[in-house]
């Protein structure tokens, strides 16, 4: 018999959208903000997006990007211990509804081997836990590692990308100092004497330009986010987890 492995959320990043054809999106960024996510860079999530198919206006897109700031010319895989999952809502802004996830797709990796791995793929359906805590749900397909594969209704490519987006992070930083990594400089920590920045510059200077990052993106039908009496409306959050949830 095998065990039932359950996963703690470590990471997570939400966006809430519209899946009728005016869809919008709103990205959400962040990177390394966290002690656990610099020691396990594989569950540092740093970018959701969510938008209209440029090929097929029946689909829509979902992408979650992690392991940011990877250097130029450096190869890095998913992380093996990671359960990477992207969760919807599309009872979202209906009368009672308490928000939470109705869909998964789920994803793992296996190890690298002759310089690929392997990417399963889990869903889209229901969970089997909403929360913090889930376990994996039906597979539905496997591919490799940087190449687009179908994995029943939906398209698949994870792999190694540049980074889309446009981030001043010197400059987060010095507005944020005392986040982690961020200026140690006492005159400009809580309770400090100066006044830090209150803002970016325009222009400001791309901090991610020839970065690269990890990406899953999912091209699926709107059809299979379109909820309850055709509400259109979808929440759309990224997480990661591992099975000790750190």
């Amino acid at each position: 018999m095998s065990r039932i492995r359950t996963w703690g959320v470590v990471g997570t990043l939400a966006c809430v959208c519209a899946v009728a054809i005016a869809l919008t999106s709103h990205p959400v960024r962040a990177y390394q903000d966290s002690a656990a996510t610099i020691s396990k860079p594989g569950t540092d999530i740093a970018d959701t997006y969510f938008f209209p198919s440029p090929t097929n206006p029946e689909n829509v897109v979902a992408i979650m990007t992690v392991n940011p700031l990877i250097a130029p010319g450096k190869t890095v895989f998913f992380d093996q211990s990671v359960l990477y999952q992207m969760k919807f809502d599309n009872q979202i802004g209906t009368t009672g509804h308490i928000p939470k996830e109705n869909l998964v797709i789920q994803f793992s990796v296996g190890p690298v081997v002759n310089n690929t791995q392997q990417i399963f793929v889990y869903g889209p359906t229901p969970p089997n836990q909403t929360g913090t805590t889930n376990t994996i749900v039906p597979e539905t397909g496997a591919g490799v590692f940087g190449k687009t594969f179908t994995a029943g209704s939906i398209n698949v490519r994870a792999g190694l990308f540049e980074d889309p987006a446009f981030y001043d992070r010197s400059q987060l930083l010095k507005i944020f100092p005392d986040r982690n990594r961020g200026s140690t400089a006492q005159s400009c920590l809580p309770g400090g004497t100066n006044t830090c920045p209150q803002g970016f510059n325009n222009p400001g200077s791309d901090s991610q330009g020839n970065m690269n990052i990890l990406a899953i993106v999912v091209e699926m039908p709107r059809a299979t986010l379109v909820g309850a009496n055709g509400n259109m409306k979808v929440a759309y959050w990224a997480t990661t987890s591992t099975e000790s949830g750190s």
